[in-house]
């Protein structure tokens, strides 16, 4: 099997190899993969990630907190639920570049792309969820990075995201994997961008 090479840039530091395979600490096998069709996403599987992710990550934070019109954890869900479906409905319009992890046949994780019109080189990433059971194998690297893989974008200099201020955890995984503070606007956001900071990675800022 032939290996596709990285943008020079990641190739010391996240080996990461689109539609191939990398093994994590336990020596497990996980392939990362670029959706080519709609059918190759299973939307029971794809959402259900999603909303776990998400539900844990803020499980113990005040609904008000997460969006002033949360009354119940059945808002919370129906929100991130309502985000799959948005996603989806994008991507099948062709405005985004979807991937996703596997073990085998089952999902691990999977994240959404889109190249910035007004930038050369430069992609924003809408989404990262992985599994909750599965965090701390390196999935979620593995899939930030699979935008510059050589069938995809391997020029790409920059990865822009945004994150709920609240989401201590999702802050330090990115500064562990290189991105720092940045002021991004953006107004087309599923979330309240109020809510939101952004962080940016850069060719020249290397995960440690």
């Amino acid at each position: 099997m032939i290996m596709l090479v990285l943008c020079s840039l990641l190739l010391a530091t996240v080996p990461v190899f689109s539609d191939q395979i990398f093994t994590d600490s336990l020596g497990r096998e996980i392939r990362v993969v670029p959706v080519k069709s709609p059918d190759e996403i299973d939307l029971i599987q794809g959402k259900d990630v999603l909303v776990r992710g998400f539900m844990t990550v803020y499980e113990e934070v005040p609904l008000f907190e997460l969006n002033p019109e949360f009354k119940s954890t059945g808002d919370v869900r129906r929100f991130y639920e309502n985000y799959f479906d948005s996603e989806w409905e994008h991507y099948k319009h062709g405005e985004l570049i979807w991937v996703q992890a596997f073990e085998g046949e089952r999902l691990l994780g999977w994240a959404t792309f889109q190249m910035e019109e007004d930038k050369e080189n430069a992609a924003y990433m809408n989404l990262l969820v992985v599994d909750p059971k599965e965090q701390g194998r390196g999935i979620g690297k593995y899939l930030t990075f699979s935008i510059c893989s050589e069938d995809l974008y391997p020029q790409t200099k920059e990865i822009s995201v945004l994150l709920r201020k609240i989401n201590k955890t999702g802050r330090k995984f990115y500064e562990n994997i290189g991105f720092t503070d940045f002021d991004y606007d953006r107004q087309d956001n599923f979330v309240d961008t109020s809510l939101l900071t952004g962080l940016r990675w850069t060719k020249n800022q290397l995960p440690l």
